[in-house]
């Protein structure tokens, strides 16, 4: 396994709505110092063509996904929508996506054939979903997503989501521990 870099030194200047840091001397990063707070949730009804548009439109890889009672349910990035399960609409997605690769034109009948109007959420999502709660340190987060193979990791509060920690979000986090004096 790779090595993980030690990610302690004090936390971003905590957020109003965020629990303040417990002080123990050496303060492990936690979740909540860095994650991205209230990401963005689409209920297991949205349709894959309203996820699909919500994510281009806000430009980001992923949508959690929340149960009728607001607990987390999936979630649906890129991926899952690139790798839709099903033996018949795979054969005919790879055979569009190797006519796109040499050049050819889209075929109407490949767009019908996603029928991503029609499938929902709960039927391309992933789960269950591996979560931390907002006191979980972001050595420990890092660690998850190498081994779970994961981009991203669900900040729960009581089996809500609170948060989101990202590759993105550790990144900017070592920059910004890099750049404090000492």
């Amino acid at each position: 396994m790779a090595a993980i870099p030690r990610i302690l030194l004090s936390p971003r200047q905590p957020h109003p709505d965020r629990p303040a840091a417990p002080d123990s001397g050496e303060n492990p990063m936690l979740a909540h110092a860095v994650m991205t707070a209230s990401p963005l949730s689409v209920g297991i009804g949205t349709t894959v063509s309203e996820i699909i548009h919500i994510m281009l439109r806000r430009n980001i890889s992923a949508v959690m996904v929340t149960a009728n009672d607001g607990s987390l349910a999936g979630v649906v990035s890129e991926g899952d929508l690139i790798r839709r399960k099903g033996g018949g609409h795979q054969q005919r997605l790879n055979h569009w996506l190797d006519r796109l690769a040499e050049g050819g034109p889209m075929n109407l009948e490949f767009l019908h054939s996603l029928q991503l109007g029609e499938m929902t959420a709960a039927s391309v999502m992933t789960s269950p979903v591996i979560t931390r709660d907002e006191r979980t340190s972001l050595a420990e987060i890092a660690e998850v997503m190498l081994k779970y193979g994961i981009k991203r990791v669900p900040i729960t509060r009581e089996g809500k989501i609170v948060g989101l920690v990202g590759r993105r979000d550790i990144l900017r986090t070592l920059v910004e521990q890099e750049a404090r004096p000492d």
